[in-house]
């Protein structure tokens, strides 16, 4: 897991060739020019999904076995749990969607504003959509980015 602001991305570039495109791909204002759903960035290996949702006191804890999640919040506030999927219980499979649900204690909770990057790789599971003090809407970008 990664818990940075947006100015501070590039530091992590070298860590994979599609993490890289992704990072360019957001400091050139790339997601000011998001419209809603899929947008392509790099074929398969980077994506960008953008949505819009009412944050919620409770929420799944979901990972991914082929993606890296870069999380970025546009407007409004929420929290996102993390977890190492190790110290999780899996409760649903579902590979060709790349969903894996968990259940089981957070080890952090990381409050996202706009401006705030949360990059979460396989071995991080993660529970979005969450209350910061109260209900909010939130537009957000999930930059989803090949892991190999």
């Amino acid at each position: 897991m990664i818990f940075c602001k947006l100015e501070q991305l590039s530091r992590y570039k070298g860590l994979s060739k599609h993490l890289d495109t992704a990072i360019r791909f957001l400091e050139e204002g790339g997601a000011s020019r998001l419209t809603m759903g899929c947008n392509e960035v790099d074929g398969e290996a980077v994506y960008v999904n953008r949505f819009d949702y009412d944050t919620a006191e409770e929420a799944i804890t979901e990972g991914h076995i082929r993606y890296i999640d870069v999380h970025v919040v546009l407007s409004g506030q929420e929290q996102i749990g993390v977890a190492d999927v190790s110290t999780l219980q899996e409760v649903e499979r579902r590979e060709e969607e790349d969903y894996i649900g968990f259940s089981g204690p957070f080890q952090c909770m990381c409050v996202m504003k706009p401006g705030d990057v949360l990059i979460t790789f396989p071995e991080d599971a993660h529970s979005p959509k969450r209350q910061n003090g109260g209900p909010c809407h939130v537009e957000k970008a999930v930059i989803k980015v090949l892991a190999c």
